[in-house]
Protein backbone atom coordinates (compact mmCIF):
# COMPACT_ATOMS: atom_id res chain seq x y z
CA UNK A 1 0.00 0.00 0.00
CA UNK A 2 1.03 3.69 -0.36
CA UNK A 3 1.85 6.10 2.69
CA UNK A 4 -0.75 8.77 3.41
CA UNK A 5 0.34 11.82 1.72
CA UNK A 6 -0.15 14.39 4.83
CA UNK A 7 1.59 12.10 7.75
CA UNK A 8 3.28 9.65 5.82
CA UNK A 9 2.37 6.87 7.70
CA UNK A 10 2.47 3.70 5.64
CA UNK A 11 -1.51 2.26 5.15
CA UNK A 12 -1.91 -1.26 5.76
CA UNK A 13 -4.17 -3.50 3.29
CA UNK A 14 -7.24 -2.53 5.77
CA UNK A 15 -7.16 1.25 5.92
CA UNK A 16 -9.07 1.22 2.16
CA UNK A 17 -11.08 4.12 3.26
CA UNK A 18 -11.28 7.71 1.76
CA UNK A 19 -9.33 8.69 5.01
CA UNK A 20 -6.45 8.20 6.78
CA UNK A 21 -7.36 6.05 10.04
CA UNK A 22 -4.09 8.44 11.77
CA UNK A 23 -4.60 11.99 10.72
CA UNK A 24 -7.88 11.93 9.13
CA UNK A 25 -6.84 13.93 6.17
CA UNK A 26 -8.41 13.25 2.65
CA UNK A 27 -6.27 10.70 0.68
CA UNK A 28 -7.66 11.33 -2.34
CA UNK A 29 -7.85 14.97 -2.74
CA UNK A 30 -5.24 16.16 -0.40
CA UNK A 31 -2.65 18.78 -1.74
CA UNK A 32 -4.11 17.04 -5.32
CA UNK A 33 -2.82 20.16 -6.91
CA UNK A 34 1.14 19.54 -6.31
CA UNK A 35 0.94 15.89 -6.93
CA UNK A 36 -0.09 16.69 -9.77
CA UNK A 37 2.13 19.18 -10.64
CA UNK A 38 5.25 16.88 -9.68
CA UNK A 39 4.01 13.86 -11.72
CA UNK A 40 3.65 16.53 -14.78
CA UNK A 41 7.27 17.64 -13.55
CA UNK A 42 8.58 13.71 -14.05
CA UNK A 43 7.08 13.45 -17.02
CA UNK A 44 8.05 16.36 -18.40
CA UNK A 45 11.24 15.10 -17.85
CA UNK A 46 11.01 11.77 -19.00
CA UNK A 47 10.00 13.38 -22.38
CA UNK A 48 12.86 15.74 -22.48
CA UNK A 49 15.66 12.40 -21.98
CA UNK A 50 13.29 10.65 -25.12
CA UNK A 51 13.24 13.48 -26.95
CA UNK A 52 17.19 13.86 -26.80
CA UNK A 53 17.20 10.25 -28.44
CA UNK A 54 15.05 11.41 -31.26
CA UNK A 55 16.60 14.07 -32.53
CA UNK A 56 19.80 12.16 -32.59
CA UNK A 57 18.35 9.88 -34.63
CA UNK A 58 16.79 12.48 -36.95
CA UNK A 59 19.94 13.83 -37.41
CA UNK A 60 21.57 10.67 -37.85
CA UNK A 61 19.87 10.59 -41.61
CA UNK A 62 19.16 13.66 -42.14
CA UNK A 63 21.27 16.22 -40.09
CA UNK A 64 23.18 16.97 -43.04
CA UNK A 65 23.42 16.80 -46.77
CA UNK A 66 26.03 14.31 -46.47
CA UNK A 67 24.34 11.97 -44.23
CA UNK A 68 21.94 11.53 -46.92
CA UNK A 69 24.21 10.67 -49.39
CA UNK A 70 25.27 7.99 -46.50
CA UNK A 71 21.69 6.54 -46.40
CA UNK A 72 22.10 6.13 -50.22
CA UNK A 73 25.99 4.70 -50.19
CA UNK A 74 24.65 2.44 -47.32
CA UNK A 75 21.74 0.53 -48.90
CA UNK A 76 22.82 -0.10 -52.54
CA UNK A 77 26.02 -2.48 -51.69
CA UNK A 78 23.27 -4.98 -51.06
CA UNK A 79 21.56 -4.69 -55.03
CA UNK A 80 25.34 -5.45 -56.45
CA UNK A 81 24.97 -8.73 -55.35
CA UNK A 82 21.16 -9.04 -57.03
CA UNK A 83 23.32 -9.08 -60.21
CA UNK A 84 25.93 -12.07 -61.17
CA UNK A 85 28.99 -12.14 -58.73
CA UNK A 86 30.00 -15.69 -59.78
CA UNK A 87 30.07 -17.45 -63.67
CA UNK A 88 30.46 -20.76 -63.13
CA UNK A 89 29.39 -24.59 -63.97
CA UNK A 90 28.74 -26.76 -60.92
CA UNK A 91 30.18 -30.46 -60.61
CA UNK A 92 27.37 -32.53 -62.15
CA UNK A 93 27.51 -34.58 -59.13
CA UNK A 94 25.72 -32.27 -57.28
CA UNK A 95 23.79 -30.45 -60.16
CA UNK A 96 23.76 -29.53 -64.11
CA UNK A 97 23.78 -26.18 -63.28
CA UNK A 98 26.01 -23.50 -65.51
CA UNK A 99 25.53 -19.70 -65.85
CA UNK A 100 25.48 -16.51 -63.63
CA UNK A 101 25.10 -17.24 -59.75
CA UNK A 102 23.78 -14.35 -57.51
CA UNK A 103 22.57 -13.71 -53.82
CA UNK A 104 19.22 -14.92 -54.73
CA UNK A 105 20.55 -18.15 -57.00
CA UNK A 106 22.68 -19.55 -53.90
CA UNK A 107 18.86 -18.59 -51.49
CA UNK A 108 17.10 -20.68 -53.70
CA UNK A 109 19.89 -23.60 -53.84
CA UNK A 110 20.06 -23.82 -50.06
CA UNK A 111 18.67 -27.64 -50.72
CA UNK A 112 21.50 -28.55 -53.31
CA UNK A 113 24.49 -26.78 -51.36
CA UNK A 114 23.06 -29.02 -48.05
CA UNK A 115 23.56 -31.98 -49.48
CA UNK A 116 25.86 -34.70 -48.06
CA UNK A 117 29.32 -34.05 -48.98
CA UNK A 118 28.66 -30.56 -51.09
CA UNK A 119 30.35 -27.84 -47.98
CA UNK A 120 32.91 -30.79 -47.61
CA UNK A 121 34.39 -30.67 -51.02
CA UNK A 122 35.64 -28.08 -51.02
CA UNK A 123 37.03 -26.15 -47.64
CA UNK A 124 38.32 -22.85 -49.49
CA UNK A 125 34.64 -22.51 -51.21
CA UNK A 126 32.92 -23.32 -48.19
CA UNK A 127 35.33 -20.27 -46.51
CA UNK A 128 34.61 -17.91 -49.60
CA UNK A 129 30.63 -18.33 -48.89
CA UNK A 130 30.69 -17.68 -45.55
CA UNK A 131 32.69 -14.87 -45.63
CA UNK A 132 30.33 -13.76 -48.21
CA UNK A 133 27.39 -13.88 -46.11
CA UNK A 134 29.23 -13.14 -42.85
CA UNK A 135 29.64 -9.40 -44.98
CA UNK A 136 25.80 -9.94 -45.74
CA UNK A 137 24.42 -9.80 -42.05
CA UNK A 138 27.48 -7.14 -41.26
CA UNK A 139 26.02 -5.18 -44.15
CA UNK A 140 22.69 -5.14 -42.33
CA UNK A 141 24.31 -4.66 -38.75
CA UNK A 142 26.22 -1.42 -40.21
CA UNK A 143 22.50 -0.29 -41.47
CA UNK A 144 20.84 -0.54 -38.23
CA UNK A 145 23.56 0.98 -36.40
CA UNK A 146 23.17 4.21 -38.10
CA UNK A 147 20.48 4.72 -35.64
CA UNK A 148 22.96 5.66 -33.20
CA UNK A 149 25.46 7.33 -35.61
CA UNK A 150 25.09 10.65 -33.06
CA UNK A 151 26.02 8.63 -30.19
CA UNK A 152 29.23 8.48 -28.58
CA UNK A 153 30.63 5.70 -29.65
CA UNK A 154 29.56 6.23 -33.10
CA UNK A 155 33.49 6.52 -34.34
CA UNK A 156 34.45 3.18 -33.01
CA UNK A 157 31.59 1.29 -33.79
CA UNK A 158 31.72 2.21 -37.35
CA UNK A 159 35.59 1.63 -37.63
CA UNK A 160 35.07 -2.33 -36.15
CA UNK A 161 31.80 -2.74 -38.61
CA UNK A 162 33.98 -1.14 -41.68
CA UNK A 163 37.13 -3.15 -41.16
CA UNK A 164 35.01 -6.72 -40.70
CA UNK A 165 33.14 -5.67 -43.60
CA UNK A 166 35.85 -5.04 -45.95
CA UNK A 167 37.65 -7.85 -44.23
CA UNK A 168 34.86 -10.82 -44.75
CA UNK A 169 33.56 -9.50 -48.75
CA UNK A 170 37.49 -8.83 -49.87
CA UNK A 171 38.17 -12.52 -47.80
CA UNK A 172 35.40 -14.10 -49.83
CA UNK A 173 36.81 -12.57 -53.21
CA UNK A 174 40.67 -13.61 -52.25
CA UNK A 175 39.80 -17.18 -50.93
CA UNK A 176 37.75 -18.20 -54.03
CA UNK A 177 40.64 -17.09 -56.82
CA UNK A 178 43.02 -19.15 -54.63
CA UNK A 179 40.73 -22.26 -54.60
CA UNK A 180 41.81 -24.37 -57.44
CA UNK A 181 39.76 -27.15 -56.46
CA UNK A 182 36.92 -27.77 -58.88
CA UNK A 183 35.14 -30.55 -56.78
CA UNK A 184 32.20 -28.58 -56.15
CA UNK A 185 32.25 -25.61 -59.26
CA UNK A 186 34.71 -24.29 -61.99
CA UNK A 187 33.87 -19.98 -62.39
CA UNK A 188 35.16 -16.92 -61.97
CA UNK A 189 33.87 -13.58 -60.45
CA UNK A 190 31.29 -11.46 -62.19
CA UNK A 191 31.41 -7.91 -62.29
CA UNK A 192 27.87 -7.83 -59.49
CA UNK A 193 31.37 -9.11 -56.69
CA UNK A 194 33.44 -6.53 -57.86
CA UNK A 195 31.15 -3.82 -57.64
CA UNK A 196 29.82 -4.86 -54.32
CA UNK A 197 33.78 -4.13 -53.05
CA UNK A 198 33.64 -1.02 -54.92
CA UNK A 199 29.96 0.27 -53.17
CA UNK A 200 31.59 -1.04 -49.56
CA UNK A 201 34.91 1.59 -50.37
CA UNK A 202 32.46 3.92 -51.13
CA UNK A 203 30.14 3.62 -48.00
CA UNK A 204 33.11 3.47 -45.85
CA UNK A 205 34.61 6.83 -47.56
CA UNK A 206 31.42 8.57 -47.19
CA UNK A 207 30.52 6.80 -43.59
CA UNK A 208 34.11 8.33 -42.37
CA UNK A 209 33.70 11.46 -43.70
CA UNK A 210 30.55 12.20 -42.11
CA UNK A 211 32.02 11.01 -38.71
CA UNK A 212 34.93 13.59 -39.80
CA UNK A 213 32.82 16.69 -40.72
CA UNK A 214 30.11 15.56 -37.78
CA UNK A 215 26.65 16.45 -37.70
CA UNK A 216 25.33 19.26 -35.65
CA UNK A 217 21.97 17.94 -33.37
CA UNK A 218 19.08 20.70 -33.10
CA UNK A 219 17.61 19.34 -29.65
CA UNK A 220 13.48 20.51 -29.93
CA UNK A 221 13.17 23.05 -26.89
CA UNK A 222 11.43 21.12 -23.64
CA UNK A 223 9.72 22.40 -20.59
CA UNK A 224 9.24 21.84 -17.74
CA UNK A 225 6.15 23.78 -16.27
CA UNK A 226 6.77 26.57 -18.66
CA UNK A 227 10.49 26.57 -18.12
CA UNK A 228 12.75 25.97 -20.33
CA UNK A 229 14.17 22.40 -19.33
CA UNK A 230 17.76 23.90 -19.05
CA UNK A 231 16.94 27.01 -17.10
CA UNK A 232 14.74 24.24 -14.85
CA UNK A 233 17.66 21.91 -13.79
CA UNK A 234 19.98 25.41 -12.99
CA UNK A 235 16.88 26.59 -10.58
CA UNK A 236 16.58 23.50 -9.10
CA UNK A 237 20.22 24.09 -7.57
CA UNK A 238 19.57 27.71 -6.66
CA UNK A 239 15.69 27.42 -5.42
CA UNK A 240 13.43 25.85 -2.94
CA UNK A 241 11.26 23.74 -4.11
CA UNK A 242 8.88 25.64 -3.18
CA UNK A 243 10.01 28.95 -5.14
CA UNK A 244 11.09 26.70 -7.95
CA UNK A 245 6.89 25.97 -7.98
CA UNK A 246 5.72 29.29 -7.40
CA UNK A 247 8.51 30.80 -10.32
CA UNK A 248 6.36 27.95 -12.51
CA UNK A 249 2.90 29.21 -11.99
CA UNK A 250 4.28 32.62 -13.00
CA UNK A 251 5.58 31.78 -16.13
CA UNK A 252 2.44 29.75 -17.28
CA UNK A 253 0.35 32.16 -16.08
CA UNK A 254 2.20 34.70 -17.93
CA UNK A 255 2.14 32.28 -21.12
CA UNK A 256 -1.61 32.08 -20.47
CA UNK A 257 -2.18 36.16 -20.67
CA UNK A 258 0.10 36.33 -23.65
CA UNK A 259 -1.74 33.69 -25.21
CA UNK A 260 -5.27 35.48 -24.44
CA UNK A 261 -3.56 38.93 -25.42
CA UNK A 262 -2.73 36.89 -28.99
CA UNK A 263 -6.46 35.85 -29.20
CA UNK A 264 -8.06 38.95 -28.61
CA UNK A 265 -5.63 41.13 -30.99
CA UNK A 266 -6.93 38.44 -33.89
CA UNK A 267 -10.24 38.44 -33.29
CA UNK A 268 -9.82 42.09 -33.17
CA UNK A 269 -8.39 42.22 -36.38
CA UNK A 270 -11.13 39.97 -37.93
CA UNK A 271 -14.41 42.35 -36.53
CA UNK A 272 -12.26 45.22 -38.35
CA UNK A 273 -12.26 43.61 -41.38
CA UNK A 274 -15.89 42.66 -41.42
CA UNK A 275 -16.98 46.68 -42.25
CA UNK A 276 -14.51 47.05 -45.17
CA UNK A 277 -15.64 43.88 -47.03
CA UNK A 278 -19.63 45.39 -46.05
CA UNK A 279 -18.54 48.94 -47.31
CA UNK A 280 -17.37 47.19 -50.78
CA UNK A 281 -20.49 45.06 -51.69
CA UNK A 282 -22.71 47.77 -50.26
CA UNK A 283 -22.60 49.96 -53.81
CA UNK A 284 -23.33 46.51 -55.50
CA UNK A 285 -26.18 45.93 -53.90
CA UNK A 286 -27.18 49.33 -54.24
CA UNK A 287 -26.55 48.91 -58.38
CA UNK A 288 -28.65 45.83 -57.86
CA UNK A 289 -32.00 47.50 -56.17
CA UNK A 290 -32.17 50.37 -58.69
CA UNK A 291 -31.70 48.28 -61.60
CA UNK A 292 -28.05 49.36 -62.11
Amino acid sequence: MADCPKCGVHLKMTDWRQHCPHCGANIVVYDLQERLMQQADIAEVQHYHFQKKIDRLKASFVGSKLAVVRIITSFLPVFALLLPILKATLNPAYSSFSGNISLVTIYNSVDTIGKSGFLQADRLLTASLMLLLASVVLWLVHFICLTMACGKRAKGRAVVLHALLLLSAFGALFIFLADRSDAVLTGKPAAGMYLYLLLLLVNAAVDFAVLHQGISVRHKQCYVGGIPIEEYFELQTTMTPEELRQEQYRRMQKKREEKEAQMLHEHAEKVAQVPAQDDAETPEKEGAVHGG
